[in-house]
């Protein structure tokens, strides 16, 4: 792919968790021309023409920013309110490709998203609530029967996170996560954790 270059140096931020994804985006961008510049903190996006952030960290962004979140998934189905200026939305085990084509067509003044988000993203515009009864696929997730750390597993999977992040930010092994996420389909009687994601209703005030 090629990308153009300009005589001004645009300035990506990163607002990524994922210290691989990062480190690929880093010389992904960088290879094209690009300077990157890493989010200190939570809290703290950096200046910049374009911020790549994870989709739950767009709560962070206090600035209309043009912005590409990065999703896991069918994870882009929990988009929410945010003061950013979200213009695009990458699967990040999307190919190199999709972040290029992203950033500029944010830089051109366009939108885009990952042609495999396409689908769950309608699907969640267009998803009616089915009548009670009318069997688990149907069925809106049931969450309470579910313990409070099942919950917690839930409310991370609408925010987007794969297991290894859901792992770090509990405080947890993978294989843990992976435990919850078994017992959390079980109860709900859907089949994987993509039935899961887009059977829910977007970013919630989970409570224990």
């Amino acid at each position: 792919m090629t990308v153009q270059r300009t005589t001004a140096i645009t300035t990506i931020g990163l607002a990524i968790d994922s210290g691989p994804v990062r480190r690929r985006l880093q010389r992904l961008f960088t290879g094209v021309g690009w300077r990157t510049l890493e989010s200190p903190a939570p809290g703290d996006v950096p200046r910049c023409d374009v911020l790549v952030t994870d989709l739950h960290r767009l709560e962070d962004v206090r600035t209309a920013l043009p912005t590409l979140a990065l999703v896991s998934g069918t994870g882009a189905v929990g988009l929410g309110a945010t003061s950013a200026d979200l213009r695009a939305i990458v699967d990040r085990d999307d190919l190199d490709g999709a972040f290029l084509t992203a950033v500029q067509e944010i830089l051109a003044g366009h939108g885009w998203v990952s042609p495999t988000l396409i689908p769950p993203l309608l699907r969640h515009l267009h998803r009616p609530w089915p009548p009670a009864g009318s069997g688990a696929d149907a069925a809106p997730v049931r969450l309470a029967g579910l313990t409070a750390r099942e919950n917690e597993v839930v409310a991370l999977v609408a925010r987007g996170m794969s297991n290894g992040e859901i792992a770090a930010e509990l405080h947890v092994a993978e294989s843990t996560v992976k435990f919850h996420m078994s017992n959390i389909l079980q109860k709900t009687g859907l089949r994987d954790r993509s039935q899961l994601a887009a059977r829910l209703p977007g970013p919630l005030a989970w409570s224990a």
